[in-house]
């Protein structure tokens, strides 16, 4: 490659919102204002790394400010594009908030803001990652963002808004950019590679598109990482070799093994794989993704928009078994990096995927009979024998179905869940809130006291799945919002305490002698006082 050469995400960053890959509202918005010439003075781009938060940035600088006037299309040719293209403009002041959070730099950076711009129509400040800026920095921008000279525009740019103080959301225009889709990056990539004159494998960039999730930029880097491991080509055997990916067709014969719930073959697959030194983390992924698209492809059953290889896998399984098996994947995924190694990871993954399946009992694929022959070969006498054989016996008769999968027919079965697993914090507070709907399939329905939908949250939510999933991990989980009437865990303790507490006030308020006092000094007892002895022990 030429000594010159320019990474592709520079190469190909967009020069003008028709060259924008995505973000369709947040164009259009920008697109109206600029071309009615109606610009608010302060601009927020939100969303996650490469969705073009500060690409959109410099091409609203150079509509702005283009010397051919104020409009969406700015011409790129004359001397101010030029420069805000190259990053030159001296009215273009780009700020980096990661690497100078403090105050000083920024107030003689806005004490300049006074000034009229050195030969543009508007001087514009870009802050990029604004949100590590420090209070007292953001109480500097406060003051010139309130009443902003006519001369000033404000660009600002952060992967976490949440972080920025409401003082400053509330004087700025706020576009979230979405992530990429998986389409828009793919076509983008085919659009580079066409563009560079070089061989390419849809398979191959489908793939990269899917590792760039959501983000263009990181989807280029791994792109001209890709063709310089190929030497000018990007294939899916050099991408394979380069990320350490399994092949699609192993990862479907896998597929098929859960299928038929072969443990033998199975296991045997898996050595295999290692044996090769296949990537097995990655197989679990792309053997998650399966299961997504086998989903998707039962659904919509559309012979046309899936190959044959799909379709058939998709006749192969139930929808309750693939929801079973992505969900014990997920899990899987998670507990990688606490296996001893990858292989035994993979492998007790894909056991569970077969023995939580609802037709599965012990001793069907042999898989567990090793258990027991153990514990035979430790007996030391005859007569240890016999009670093992008896309990062995006893043993198999429990299916695994009955053991692991929650089986729950009403309020009172959900109640006992609760107080038996661990639940703690706001998750052991929303799960008392809610209501016994529904169990069908190891599907799960919850209602949730309205009152409570505050604290129906994805961290709450994923610590109560985690809960159930120690004892349950087949179990899927909803939780709606809804009408409780009264029956929830938390709603019968509140009728039982204020029971109790009544009670305790009628027995304390009867006293004799509590009563000869309050006459005597004409007072009256505070009811809020009142407590029984194991809560004034617990204060």
């Amino acid at each position: 490659m030429s000594e010159h050469y320019e990474v592709l995400a520079r190469k190909y960053r967009p020069h003008n919102f028709k060259e924008l890959v995505g973000q369709t509202h947040t164009i259009r918005t920008l697109v109206n204002a600029l071309d009615s010439d109606n610009l608010h003075h302060g601009f927020l781009f939100t969303g996650t790394r490469g969705v073009g938060k500060t690409t959109i940035a410099r091409i609203f600088a150079k509509s702005v400010n283009c010397e051919e006037g104020v409009s969406s299309n700015p011409c790129g040719k004359c001397a101010t594009c030029i420069e805000i293209d190259k990053g030159q403009s001296v009215d273009l002041i780009e700020l980096d908030a990661a690497s100078h959070t403090g105050v000083d730099h920024m107030r003689e950076i806005l004490d300049n803001a006074q000034y009229t711009p050195t030969k543009n129509l508007y001087k514009i400040y870009l802050i990029d990652e604004v949100h590590m800026l420090s209070k007292s920095s953001f109480n500097a921008l406060l003051k010139t963002l309130e009443e902003p000279p006519s001369h000033i525009k404000f660009l600002l740019a952060t992967t976490d808004p949440k972080k920025l103080p409401i003082t400053i959301l509330s004087r700025c225009l706020q576009f979230n950019l979405n992530k990429l889709s998986h389409d828009e990056i793919l076509n983008h990539l085919k659009f580079v590679m066409n563009e560079e004159n070089l061989k390419f494998d849809d398979n191959a960039l489908s793939k990269i598109a899917e590792f760039g999730n959501g983000s263009m930029r990181d989807a280029l880097s791994l792109l001209d990482q890709s063709i310089s491991f190929g030497n000018g080509s990007v294939v899916e055997k050099d991408l394979k070799e380069m990320l350490g990916l399994v092949n699609h067709d192993e990862i479907s014969n896998l597929a098929s093994l859960v299928c038929d719930r072969d443990a033998e073959k199975i296991l045997l697959f898996v050595k295999e794989m290692a044996h090769k030194g296949e990537n097995l983390s990655n197989a679990l992924k792309d053997l998650t993704s399966l299961f997504h698209k086998i989903s998707i492809a039962q659904i919509i059953n559309d012979e046309k928009q899936f190959s044959p290889e799909l379709m058939d896998l998709a006749n192969q399984f139930t929808a309750q078994d693939l929801q079973l098996y992505y969900q014990i994947a997920i899990n899987g995924q998670k507990d990688m990096s606490l296996s001893p190694s990858e292989q035994i990871g993979l492998e007790m993954t894909l056991l569970r995927m077969i023995t939580f399946h609802p037709n599965f009992e012990v001793g069907e694929k042999k898989t567990l009979d090793l258990n027991h022959s153990v514990s035979l070969k430790k007996s030391p006498s005859k007569d240890n024998s016999k009670a093992s054989s008896t309990s062995s016996n006893k043993q198999s008769d429990i299916s695994i179905k009955e053991v692991n999968h929650l089986d729950i027919k009403s309020q009172d079965g959900w109640e006992k869940i609760i107080t038996q697993l661990d639940f703690n914090g706001a998750a052991k507070m929303l799960v008392k809130n809610t209501v016994f709907k529904s169990l069908i399939d190891q599907n799960l329905t919850l209602t949730l006291s309205e009152e409570f939908v505050n604290l129906h949250t994805t961290k709450t939510e994923g610590s109560i799945r985690n809960a159930l999933h120690k004892i349950y991990p087949a179990l899927v989980v909803m939780i709606e919002p809804g009408e409780t009437n009264g029956s929830s865990l938390s709603q019968k303790e509140s009728v039982k305490n204020k029971q109790i507490q009544k009670q305790t006030e009628n027995q304390f308020l009867s006293d004799d002698g509590l009563q000869e006092l309050q006459e005597v000094f004409k007072s009256q007892v505070d009811l809020k006082s009142i407590k029984s002895i194991k809560e004034s022990d617990n204060v």
